[in-house]
């Protein structure tokens, strides 16, 4: 070969390379679900409800006791119940801390907030908020919850899909946008499961097109993203040095305006495919998995009943 590298040396190389940029990398925005989801609509929620609880009355200290009995005025006695799992965590999660003295930014409707901050999210979360809320005032009334839920997923739905739109047609696919989406359908598909397992709906169907039109989406949403930040990304080549003692460094420039030193050793395109699988693509693969895992455990989901004690 012109350059005497044999062929197993220049793959050593490409390779060594491609693990040097990598390295470089640093993590990009959390596109994925938001742990308070995953956490208070998981088969464990009841368990995390309970340590969220326990957290809030330790951080009550002298006060724990005016605390819990204000939390037992609002909750009264709930035995165990299939309207407690699902919805049921968060928003009793979201009562758990009206009282209590932990930092605001810490709790749980301020961690759903924030990631709805984005402008053309305010309605998704607008809808989620009163979802939340719905579900404080008829936690253990399953005739008013059932109707109030079938509304507010009718609407949260046309608000995620206008969301969608603004970013497949409006090319808007902007990370904050992104995690809005992410996060309204798998909110969304909980929605429809708490209807099963209210017995609003019978039958799981619904769940799993919903499952299938989200994943769906989801490719098209990464495609369009992954075109936008490769849009955004540069090459760049510093020359230096005196005559004679010239030098040439070749940096790829990303989105942010970050500058990662690179090789000539493989095609620049490349590059741009290894900073965004490593940056986005891993993400994307999480929250495919997390869709899956609810469609895998979705009869579980459905007959669940949560629990929580006030102690």
């Amino acid at each position: 070969m012109g350059n005497g590298m044999s062929e197993e040396e220049r793959r050593d190389k490409e390779k060594r390379d491609k693990e040097e940029f990598v390295r470089q990398i640093c993590n990009g925005p959390d596109l994925r679900v938001n742990k308070t989801i995953k956490m208070f609509t998981s088969l464990d929620s009841s368990d995390h409800l309970r340590q969220h609880y326990e957290k809030r009355k330790e951080e009550a200290g002298s006060r724990a006791e005016d605390w819990i009995k204000s939390l037992m005025e609002k909750l009264g006695d709930l035995t165990p119940a299939p309207e407690l799992a699902g919805l049921g965590a968060p928003a009793i999660a979201v009562l758990i801390d009206m009282d209590s003295s932990g930092p605001p930014e810490e709790s749980t409707k301020e961690a759903l907030r924030r990631v709805f901050a984005e402008e053309k999210a305010s309605e998704v979360w607008d809808h989620i908020d009163e979802c939340l809320k719905r579900c404080m005032m008829h936690i253990d009334n399953t005739e008013e919850l059932g109707p109030d839920i079938r509304r507010i997923e009718v609407q949260l739905s046309a608000a995620i899909t206008k969301l969608k739109n603004s970013m497949v047609r409006g090319g808007y696919v902007t990370p904050e946008a992104l995690k809005a989406w992410v996060n309204g359908a798998a909110f969304h598909i909980q929605m429809l499961i708490h209807l099963v397992r209210l017995g609003g709906t019978q039958s799981c169907d619904p769940v799993e097109r919903l499952l299938s039109a989200y994943l769906r989406d989801l490719d098209l949403l990464f495609k369009k993203h992954r075109e936008l930040i490769r849009g955004k990304c540069r090459y760049r080549e510093i020359t230096d040095g005196e005559p004679g003692f010239i030098t040439q460094d070749e940096y790829f420039v990303t989105e942010d305006s970050e500058w990662y030193y690179i090789t000539s050793a493989f095609d620049w395109s490349k590059y741009s495919e290894l900073y965004y699988d490593h940056r986005y693509g891993r993400q994307r693969c999480d929250i495919q998995q997390h869709f899956t895992q609810v469609n895998e455990n979705l009869q579980e989901l459905v007959h669940q009943r949560g629990s929580f004690n006030i102690n």
